[in-house]
């Protein structure tokens, strides 16, 4: 599929999640985003179940991340910060809470239906002043330059056909000494190039569009980021790398062969790494 093409199927299912599903089921598609312990959540960049319980129902339910990237974005009170790809505001409220009094968050998102219920959940906690909203694709933010202090992101730039393009983004919109904190999902090695092929047919799942973790972090480092920092790693199970393979769900987006999951598992990671732009 051409860039173009790749877009409007990803945001058409996670749209269409959202939609008629979201609000009901769910919860993160992979358990090592699951409630954890403190300490263990602290130190692998999860949720504790006192995030998530802190946070209205509907955004629990909408999340498909693979971290917390809160946790170790070092937010503080008067910051400006950028969700890439909010979806239904999990992240969202977490930071806000961090940088208010003073501060502010960003949520971008394309997918109208998750921006309608992100707006809900920030109401329901009582956030609406402290968050604000922008529909684009994440390549193209039209955030004004140097306006953001922080960008966190969540599982979504795997999902991007332009990943250089994002990271230039992020680059773009941070101000000198800027933070960057992602959560995502990348190969630990290559697969076989038709085995790629295939996966790739079904880009919306977290799988397909995923890259090997050091050509990545080479274009978080190509687009001018220094000091990149890996914060935990956590190869996928097999049960997760299933649920991660047809994110959002079954009912949207296609499972890949049971073969091809098999030729990669133990070669898809769940990473969480933090830059700076200097």
């Amino acid at each position: 599929m051409k860039s173009e093409e790749i877009l409007q199927v990803v945001k058409g299912r996670y749209d269409k999640f959202a939609e008629v599903s979201g609000a009901a089921t769910g919860s993160c598609c992979c358990p090592s985003a699951a409630p954890a312990s403190p300490g263990f959540a602290a130190q692998h960049g999860l949720y504790t179940p006192a995030d998530l319980a802190s946070v209205p129902k509907i955004a629990v339910n909408l999340s498909r991340g693979c971290g917390n990237p809160v946790s170790f974005a070092g937010l503080q009170p008067g910051e400006v910060v950028v969700d890439f790809g909010s979806g239904g505001g999990l992240d969202v409220i977490l930071a806000a809470r961090q940088v208010n009094p003073g501060g502010k968050v960003i949520g971008v998102d394309f997918a109208p239906h998750m921006t309608e219920r992100e707006k809900q959940a920030v109401a329901e906690a009582g956030l609406s002043g402290s968050v604000e909203f922008g529909s684009s694709d994440l390549a193209q933010s039209y955030l004004p330059d140097e306006s953001a202090d922080v960008v966190i992101s969540n599982c979504v730039i795997n999902l991007c056909p332009n990943k250089a393009a994002v990271c230039r983004e992020a680059f773009r919109i941070l101000k000198p000494g800027g933070r960057l904190a992602i959560s995502d999902i990348v190969y630990s090695e290559n697969p076989a190039l038709e085995v790629k092929s295939r996966l790739e047919a079904t880009w919306a799942g977290c799988v397909g569009g995923s890259m090997e973790e050091q050509a990545y972090l080479d274009l978080v480092g190509k687009a001018g980021f220094e000091e990149i920092h890996i914060v935990a790693r956590h190869p996928l199970e097999p049960s997760e790398l299933e649920e991660m393979a047809c994110c959002p769900g079954p009912e949207f987006t296609p499972r890949p062969e049971k073969e091809d999951l098999a030729a990669v598992q133990g070669k898809v990671t769940s990473i969480k790494f933090n830059a700076v732009k200097r």
